[in-house]
């Protein structure tokens, strides 16, 4: 039972990271959203992202994750990761590392590949995963996102084919509306299913709202997520 919900643990803080994205742009998704985009900013632009979620079932998720873009022939966004998980009185502490950057550039369709390594530092397990995006401009105001990829945690030494599908509207000024399903193969309770409200104040601040279902596979219990991402335009 005790390894058990240490696999929980690690899955779910995993799989609130494994595709998250971390790009520059005022309505790109990003924040506490699952499902990533195929967009980063420009050499030098720098962001930190902070959000927490809590579930009905008592379950809780704090996240806070600075990165940077930084030329390396082509443009790389690393993100560093401290986040802090407790889901059934278990306790666990994730620290990350990962890099992104563009395959095929944002047209009509962008593709980019995410790849990072994350510890739990309590119990000293790890996970590797990698995250394949592809944005699909449909309207100026209308995207959509499609995520393939690919996990292995070393708690069960299983690997999992990571998936997921959002859109995002732009559908007043300053506001827009992301909705996302996503899940992982050899978990229960997939689809997982997310959808919020992103206010932009201003070209540096995102504030998000977010309702959940089942976000992290352990049920049926509903989330609700705040998040703010503050940006540090080069």
């Amino acid at each position: 039972m005790k390894i058990n919900r240490r696999r929980q643990a690690l899955g779910a803080s995993l799989l609130a990271l494994a595709t998250h994205a971390l790009a520059t742009q005022a309505h790109a998704a990003g924040g506490a959203y699952a499902v990533d985009n195929a967009a980063i900013g420009n050499p030098g632009d720098c962001q930190v992202e902070s959000w927490v979620a809590a579930g009905s079932s008592g379950h809780v998720i704090g996240v806070t994750q600075p990165a940077c873009v930084v030329n390396l022939g082509v443009p790389v966004e690393f993100t560093t990761t401290l986040q802090g998980v407790r889901l059934d009185g278990v306790s666990s502490t994730l620290i990350g590392l990962r890099g992104k950057f563009i395959l095929l550039p944002m047209g009509d369709v962008a593709v980019a590949l995410t790849a990072g390594t994350f510890l739990d530092a309590r119990h000293g397990e790890s996970a590797t995963l990698v995250n394949v995006p592809v944005t699909i401009k449909l309207r100026d105001d209308f995207r959509l996102n499609l995520n393939g990829g690919w996990l292995y945690d070393t708690v069960e030494n299983t690997s999992h084919v990571t998936w997921g599908g959002g859109f995002e509207w732009d559908f007043q000024p300053q506001w827009t509306l992301i909705g996302e399903v996503y899940g992982q193969t050899g978990a229960r309770n997939d689809p997982r299913a997310q959808v919020g409200l992103r206010f932009a104040p201003t070209k540096t601040i995102d504030l998000d709202l977010i309702y959940g279902h089942d976000i992290i596979g352990d049920g049926s219990a509903s989330w609700v997520t705040a998040g703010l991402t503050v940006r540090f335009p080069h």
